[in-house]
C-alpha cells in the first residue's frame, strides 16, 4: 500500500493506493481504475476538468483503502461533494494518479541513456 496525506475539506486525509483501492473503485464506478486514470490524463492534456463523479469515486476508493472503516475517515463522501474546493479535488486527483504510478512503478520518462535515432545501435557488417 502506498499512501500520501493531503488536505481535503480543510482536514488532513490519507489517500492510499493498493488493490483494495482498485476493487473499491470498481464497485463504486463500475469501471476499472485504469479507465479513470486514462480519462483523467486525457482531460488534463485537453485542459479540461475530468468527470467530477468519477473523480469523487476515485477519492472515496483511496480513502476506503486506507481507513477500511468509513466511520473512521476524517471526511465522508457527502463532505467531499459539498465542501471540497476545486483546488482540493485537483490535488486529490493528481495525488491518486501519482500513487497509482508509484504502485505500478510506472517510469516518469524515458531513460536518459537510451540511444536516440539509432545512435549507439549495432550495425550489420
Amino acid at each position: 500500500m502506498i499512501t500520501k496525506e493531503i488536505t481535503l475539506c480543510s482536514k488532513q486525509v490519507t489517500l492510499a493506493y493498493c488493490y483494495a483501492t482498485e476493487i473499491a473503485y470498481k464497485d463504486l464506478a463500475n469501471e476499472d481504475m485504469f479507465d479513470y486514470a486514462k480519462h483523467a490524463l486525457e482531460s488534463i492534456q485537453a485542459q479540461r476538468d475530468p468527470d467530477i463523479k468519477r473523480t469523487i469515486f476515485a477519492i472515496i476508493a483511496c480513502i476506503m483503502a486506507y481507513y477500511e472503516d468509513a466511520d473512521k475517515a476524517p471526511v465522508k463522501d457527502s463532505d467531499i461533494m459539498k465542501g471540497a474546493t476545486p483546488v482540493e479535488l485537483g490535488t486529490a486527483m493528481l495525488t491518486i494518479l501519482s500513487l497509482r504510478n508509484d504502485f505500478y512503478h510506472v517510469p516518469s520518462g524515458e531513460p536518459e541513456d537510451k540511444p536516440q535515432n539509432g545512435e549507439g545501435a549495432e550495425k550489420n557488417a
